[in-house]
């Protein structure tokens, strides 16, 4: 019975793991490729100090 119920926890661990958050699903609606092409245009030719361009966009958009 135990085992039975162990496995049942697995799998149910594995199924949460799979769901997506709703700004996951947001930023998916962005192509990231298109992102970086428009960060290249309009780049002022500094480096970002500690975040990167996207995740300075990621933390802005939460």
């Amino acid at each position: 019975m135990e085992l039975v119920s162990k496995q049942l926890t697995q799998k149910e661990n594995l199924d949460v793991a799979h769901h997506n958050t709703i700004l996951s699903q947001l930023l998916s609606l962005i192509p990231r490729h298109d992102f970086e092409r428009l960060e290249r245009k309009h780049s002022s030719g500094r480096q970002p100090r500690i975040f990167t361009r996207w995740s300075q966009f990621v933390c802005l958009a939460f």
